[in-house]
Order: structure tokens, then C-alpha cells, then sequence
């Protein structure tokens, strides 16, 4: 299901390139926890995730802006200043953060997924998974908002396995 939207810029973020990170944001867990794969069956499991972006703003008069640039400690922190945020309003100013919900979730080694991904906040993000090794496990794709995703793959290795979604919109 395919469609156009339009997005108004000025109430995005305003950096030149965000890069959002969202390392921990989904991390499979692959557990062997003294269950070997021959003496438990695989199993199959249908993963549902939202990528979102929570949103706040004030002014300046009612809280100082931080004194660290949030989007400089994470790339899933996005950060516009006073002056920067809403021009005719020069006090204001906005904090964003990217997660994927839910944010983790445990599955055994063999198991096969099928993760389904909603994309919510981020006209474009270039996506992918990668095992406990850091092995490719899904491509490099590009996912757009609105649209939903859906891939598969069997758990190979016990750890880790990240999924990576960089912001490729300019703000």
C-alpha cells in the first residue's frame, strides 16, 4: 500500500543530515540458555515494530536550553536551538528522539522471523540487520514513512542482532 505524503519541513528537526541510530532501539536477543537447538524445536514468531519520534519544545524564558547539543551525545537525539525552531518565535526551542517500539524483544537460536516494521516519524531511512558478529542479516534498504515492511530470517547466532535505521532526510 503505496501512497504520497506531504510533510511541512519547518516542523522537523533542523539538521543539515540526521543520522539516526537506533543500535539499541531493536535488539533480538538470540538466547541459548542451556537449551540446545536439537532438544527445543524452532519456532516461528511474527515481530510487529513502530519506528517513532517523540517530540517536545518549550521556550527559553520557562526552561534554559540544554548547554550540550543533544543530537552531539546520539545520533537518535535530534536538537534545534532557540532561533532555530521556530523563527518567528526566537525563544523556542525542540528535542526529538527516534525509537522503535517495542524496543527489544527475546527469541531462540533456530527460530524463524517474520518482522514486520512500520515506519511512523522520517519521510526515509536506510535500514539494516545485522547478527551478534555484526554480520549483514538483512540488506541495506531504503524505508520510507507510511509504508510497512516486512522480512524474514532464522536466527543463526546466539547475542545481538541490531536493527540500524539511519535518517537519510535533510531537516
Amino acid at each position: 500500500m503505496e501512497h504520497s505524503m506531504s510533510t511541512d519541513r519547518s516542523q522537523r528537526p533542523a539538521l543539515a543530515l540526521v543520522r539516526i541510530a537506533l543500535l539499541c532501539a531493536l535488539a533480538i536477543l538470540a538466547m541459548a540458555w542451556g537449551v540446545r537447538a536439537e532438544q527445543r524445536p524452532a519456532a516461528g514468531h511474527s515481530i510487529y515494530l513502530t519506528a517513532v519520534e517523540f517530540k517536545g519544545s518549550t521556550t527559553a524564558e520557562t526552561l534554559a536550553p540544554p548547554t550540550i547539543d543533544p543530537s552531539k551525545l546520539s545520533h537518535g537525539y535530534a536538537y534545534k536551538g532557540p532561533g532555530q525552531a521556530d523563527p518567528s518565535a526566537p525563544q523556542r526551542w525542540e528535542v526529538a528522539s527516534y525509537q522503535f517500539s517495542p524496543a527489544f524483544m527475546t527469541v531462540y537460536q533456530g527460530d524463524s522471523i517474520m518482522l514486520s516494521v512500520f515506519i511512523v516519524n522520517g519521510d526515509h531511512h536506510d535500514v539494516t540487520l545485522t547478527d551478534p558478529d555484526g554480520q549483514v542479516v538483512i540488506a541495506k534498504a531504503t524505508w520510507d514513512r507510511g509504508r510497512e515492511y516486512t522480512e524474514f530470517f532464522q536466527v543463526q547466532k546466539v547475542g545481538e542482532y541490531h536493527l540500524n535505521a539511519n535518517s537519510t532526510d535533510r531537516r
